[in-house]
């Protein structure tokens, strides 16, 4: 739990998202679904985070799974690290067999890792990398802070020189190679392996989190091809989704509000060593989508610098609209001819290379257009194909009003009625409507025949998108396995999760629904006083004590609920979140937070009173109503199962379907007296 306790949810969320202070709460566009307002809250004082949008949630923990991709375990060591917080783990005298126990992403992670170490360690001490390695970073102007910073390397003009030493040092060939730091070739029916990386200078690449997925290797040969010799993807790198410089740059591009994207490995190097600390690289590739929510995260302003090659600017043009539909602000900046970020800065210095920046930088529609208008000059067929060009770029802007502006001044330049481009927009937007449109319609059309394929061959119902184990499902199962249905403790078993799972009974949607209903008012109001000294959480859990949860995950914070206050321990949701499972976390969050709540003054200020759940009136009614909406479904439950049962008797067996009868009848009279309160058509 120390890591828990330690693990701030604001600093932590901050690492990957810049936050807007709205009230109490901090907002942000969530970063896991597409959203154009933001609608991803984190709020402090109560350790979590929620997306009213897409309905993610959780605590710090959470939040470290969901956006690196890690399992439970590997997110506390992020955590741990994080806040310098020393775990204790068993020591194996092994290191084969402790590598061979982790998941494959840690294990290539930590040989990355490692790799980092030993090509940092060839630089700064072996007499070759100092030669060749150091010798070569003096001369690009890199200091020893600069080198440090960026855990710069070198790798020996050695075939084997890697591999030996990692192994010596414990990892295995299979992960070297899944890292991709060896290589393994057939030849002649023989196996030859050997380091990717020799002879190079070595650039490793971060994520987010400040830990190694690749490298980036320069050759010190001159007629050596390539040039730039690139990790390829593995478990833990994709090359779509990262930019070099991000760990290094985050805090700056939050500060700052912008992001500067250059191309280059040295052109970020040297920017920070001059001060221009706010800069990441695509290395070389065209931008993806994936690269530009990155940096969304962080800022919505971005300053693409272009080197003084008019070729290579009209390359890039197209990944641009890519920033523009994300709706970032985007503009640019050409260095003169024959420069590029790191030669200019190198050139002209810090103080004088922030001058240029802001001196030269324009809007990317205008600088476009202007650079299209430039080529064109007075021919009249490859002016209207500028035109068209510029007002595609112009439809990428979501921001209608922003349009009309870039339509506008685009229209003085190409000397051409504003009206014109607008109605070529409206044109385009018409047409991407369509195709959207076609595409939502088939999107929904497969999904609906999936369910419709679920729904026939499956006899399970689903609650919440959590499956209910079927008997012969937890059969086939191992001991471990089914103790995944029981994440709190042994206490909640698979075989109590399927006790209602057996043959004929079923089990309605409405159940889990006042299942959950039960555990929101535990959470929120179990410390109430209802009457006579008596909390709400003793008067629900009485009378409730006899009916069985059959959703597999309210039965197991049911528990936990029970076990707590059994402890005298205030089991609130506070207490769920420090102490839950990350699916009990979530959960948590999302049945306890509320958006929107109205003013407590609405009724001083407008003569409008509002009845809040919790009113010293209103609450001891709310859970009478909810205990008998349970109680009635599971009545509901008993008598559909009941009627199964008498169906399947033979007729001759006149005792027992009397016996069923005579139960049937009075589980029928109970609910009678059940719907008077209620009503039969308000139970549901």
């Amino acid at each position: 739990m120390q890591i828990k306790d330690r693990a701030d949810i604001l600093e932590v969320v901050q690492d990957f998202l810049s936050l807007k202070k709205k009230g109490q709460n901090y907002w942000a566009c969530c970063p896991f679904h597409n959203e154009k307002s933001p609608s991803f809250s984190v709020a402090p004082a109560k350790g979590i985070y929620k997306c009213f949008g897409c309905g993610a949630a959780g605590d710090s923990v959470k939040f470290v799974m969901d956006i690196e991709g890690l399992s439970y375990p590997e997110a506390l060591k992020y955590l741990a690290n994080k806040y310098s917080i020393e775990i204790e783990e068993d020591k194996h005298e092994n290191l084969d067999e402790y590598k061979a126990q982790q998941t494959l992403r840690e294990s290539v992670l930590i040989a990355m890792q490692f790799a980092q170490r030993h090509f940092q360690k060839l630089l700064t001490d072996d007499d070759e990398g100092k030669a060749l390695g150091m010798s070569y970073f003096k001369e690009r102007g890199f200091s020893l802070l600069t080198i440090e910073k960026f855990g710069l390397g070198y790798s020996k003009d050695d075939w084997h020189d890697l591999e030996k030493t990692a192994v010596k040092e414990g990892f295995t060939e299979e992960i070297l190679e899944k890292a991709g730091l060896i290589i393994k070739k057939e030849e002649n029916g023989k196996t030859n392996q050997y380091d990717r990386f020799r002879n190079r200078v070595m650039f490793p690449v971060y994520d987010l989190a400040g830990k190694v997925i690749a490298f980036g290797a320069r050759t010190l040969k001159k007629d050596e091809k390539p040039k730039y010799l690139n990790s390829p993807e593995n478990e833990v790198y994709k090359k779509s989704e990262v930019l070099y410089g991000i760990f290094q740059a985050k805090n700056d591009i939050r500060n700052s509000d912008n992001c500067y994207l250059c191309e280059g490995y040295t052109d970020v190097i040297s920017l920070h060593q001059a001060g221009v600390q706010n800069v990441v690289a695509s290395s070389g590739t065209s931008l993806t989508e994936g690269q530009i929510k990155l940096v969304k995260r962080f800022t919505e302003n971005i300053t693409v610098l272009y080197d003084g090659d008019n070729a290579g600017v009209k390359a890039s043009l197209r990944g641009i609209d890519l920033i523009l539909e994300q709706g970032m602000n985007v503009r640019a900046v050409v260095f003169p001819n024959g420069e590029d970020p790191d030669s200019y800065v190198q050139k002209v210095g810090g103080a004088a290379f922030k001058d240029f920046l802001q001196e030269n930088a324009k809007d990317f529609i205008t600088f476009k257009a202007e650079l299209l208008l430039g080529e064109v000059k007075t021919d009249p067929i490859r002016k209207a194909g500028a035109i068209r060009e510029i007002t595609n770029s112009i439809s990428k802007v979501p921001d209608a009003i922003k349009r009309e502006i870039y339509a506008q001044d685009c229209a003085k330049l190409f000397t051409i009625e504003v009206q014109i481009l607008l109605t070529e927009i409206d044109k385009i937007l018409i047409q991407k409507g369509l195709q959207e449109s076609k595409q939502k319609q088939e999107e929904q059309r497969r999904n609906a025949e999936k369910q419709k394929e679920t729904k026939n061959n499956s006899s399970n119902f689903y609650f919440d998108d959590i499956p209910l184990p079927t008997e012969e499902y937890i059969s086939n199962k191992t001991p471990s396995e089914n103790a995944e249905y029981s994440a709190y403790n042994e206490d909640v078993s698979a075989e109590d999760i399927a006790l209602f799972q057996k043959k004929g009974n079923k089990i309605h949607h409405a159940v889990a629904v006042h299942e959950k209903e039960c555990i929101r008012l535990l959470l929120k109001y179990g410390s109430f006083l209802i009457e006579n000294d008596t909390k709400l959480w003793q008067y629900l859990l009485a009378e409730i004590n006899e009916l069985q949860f059959h959703t597999p995950l309210y039965l197991q914070m049911l528990t936990m609920y029970k076990e707590a206050v059994s402890q005298n321990i205030v089991a609130d949701d506070s207490y769920m979140i420090r102490f839950g499972t990350p699916q009990i976390v979530e959960t948590v969050v999302n049945i306890t937070t509320e958006k929107d709540k109205p003013s407590e003054n609405w009724h001083a200020m407008h003569d409008i009173t509002i009845p809040y759940e919790n009113d010293a009136t209103q609450l001891p009614e709310t859970v009478f109503s909810h205990i008998l909406r349970l109680k009635g479904e599971f009545i509901d439950n008993l008598l559909e199962n009941l009627g199964l049962e008498i169906d399947a008797q033979h007729e001759e067996n006149t005792e027992k379907i009397d016996e069923l009868l005579t139960e049937f009848m009075r589980l029928k009279e109970i609910q009678k007296e059940m719907d008077k309160p209620l009503g039969k058509s308000m139970r549901r």
